[in-house]
């Protein structure tokens, strides 16, 4: 019982940042409240033995990291080391996900996180949030496929948050995602 209230305790934390990251004015800010709130999701995928998911959500959380290094004047050394370790760091994610794929669901979850990982490469905050909220698609089949219901509300909430920000920016989505950089 103790156990159980912690695996959802752990789930809940996750979950916060998943539903309040887009509400963040600047790029950095939502990158924090992603990468602060990771750890509940991997301690709830770990408390529950599910190591594919606790491991994933480390990389993906190694990668928000490097990703705040990303801005900064193109040419700057820094941002060109961040560039190299995004990269190197994609190869343990796409290792991870090749040794551990069962069908269909594996499948939108791998989407899911390609397009994330290509969000967290922008550096303008729109593309940014327009792309990570795009992998709320394909991890919504992931979740359905899995049967996980907290898991789809949290991806409706998203797509909906989504739409939202390109009908209050009268923007479409295709748009919104190939706004130059700033």
């Amino acid at each position: 019982m103790v156990a159980d209230m912690l695996v959802g305790l752990c789930g809940t934390w996750g979950l916060a940042g998943s539903l309040t990251w887009s509400f963040a004015r600047t790029r950095r800010a939502m990158l924090v409240v992603q990468i602060s709130t990771a750890p509940g999701f991997f301690l709830h995928w770990a408390l529950q033995g599910h190591w594919t998911a606790a491991g994933l959500n480390v990389l993906t959380m190694m990668l928000a990291l490097i990703s705040v290094a990303l801005d900064g004047p193109p040419d700057s050394r820094g941002v060109r080391v961040a560039r190299s370790l995004y990269v190197f760091a994609l190869l343990p994610v796409a290792a991870l996900t090749a040794w551990s794929w069962e069908g269909w669901h594996s499948l939108f979850a791998a989407t899911g996180t390609a397009i994330a990982c290509c969000g967290r490469w922008q550096t303008d905050k729109t593309r940014f949030r327009a792309l990570i909220l795009a992998c709320s698609v394909p991890w919504f089949a992931h979740n359905l496929t899995v049967g996980s219901v907290p898991a789809m509300a949290a991806d409706l909430f998203l797509m909906g948050r989504g739409g939202w920000l390109a009908l209050r920016g009268r923007v479409p989505a295709w748009r919104m995602a190939a706004a130059p950089a700033s």
